[in-house]
């Protein structure tokens, strides 16, 4: 990760800071400083103390749960609808869970002491705060339910689809091993898994990179959770 000055439109493509308004926004982007995020890159563990949120502008990033001593499971997804960092704002100070970058990206942070003056003092800033808020917990409990009622199958296709969708892409940089993780799953369920819907022709897989062939049948194939956590994250978008 390393600081670098961009143009002025880098600022504009995080959807969440896009939606302020001008005035609010010209006083935020003074303090906003552009970083590029490479994949793998842990931004926070468990416990942690935030020092910075990290609007993203593209790309995604993992909000991962412990489940034992060396396991994780993934709870949510951030792209460029929202922001890495949700302590600042609430002052807690506290990361619950750890956040890794999944697909490498750009994003803009500012220091947890100025976004929690500024949630303080602007209208506009903290109600797009507490509706992403309102979308992250949805997802949270989403992923709960995913996780205890549907196939790895049918979990493996959610993932795929919010992966594309965040990437905007239909080429996505993801290792099997890298799946099993977000999933909490061994790797040799998403191997079948995997295999199934590469027979299918819904996906290819080659050397760490997936192909999606055929994003409708993914999408059939998927849980209805895809389909909640989506139109949750559209109508954030659009509000």
């Amino acid at each position: 990760m390393h600081s670098q000055r961009e143009d002025a439109h880098f600022f504009a493509t995080n959807r969440l800071l896009a939606s302020l308004p001008p005035p609010d926004y010209a006083r935020l982007r003074a303090e906003l400083e552009p970083v590029r995020l490479a994949k793998g890159f842990v931004l926070y563990d468990m416990g942690d103390s935030v020092r910075y949120a990290y609007f993203l502008t593209g790309g995604m990033a993992s909000l991962l749960a412990a489940a034992g001593a060396h396991e994780v499971v993934q709870v949510a997804m951030v792209g460029n609808e929202g922001v890495v960092g949700i302590p600042a704002f609430l002052r807690v100070n506290v990361m619950p869970y750890r956040v890794t970058v999944q697909l490498p990206t750009t994003a803009l942070r500012i220091r947890a002491s100025v976004l929690s003056a500024e949630v303080g003092t602007c209208g506009a800033l903290t109600d797009a705060l507490l509706r992403y808020l309102h979308m992250l917990v949805t997802q949270i409990t989403q992923s709960a339910v995913c996780n205890r009622y549907h196939t790895i199958e049918e979990r493996l296709c959610r993932w795929l689809l919010l992966s594309r969708d965040r990437a905007r892409a239909d080429v996505l940089p993801l290792t099997q091993e890298t799946l099993a993780h977000m999933l909490g799953v061994q790797r040799t369920g998403v191997t079948a898994a995997a295999g199934s819907l590469q027979r299918a022709g819904l996906i290819s897989y080659r050397r760490g990179k997936i192909h999606v062939l055929d994003a409708r049948g993914l999408r059939a194939a998927a849980c209805e959770c895809y389909r909640v956590v989506s139109e949750e994250i559209a109508q954030f978008v659009a509000a």
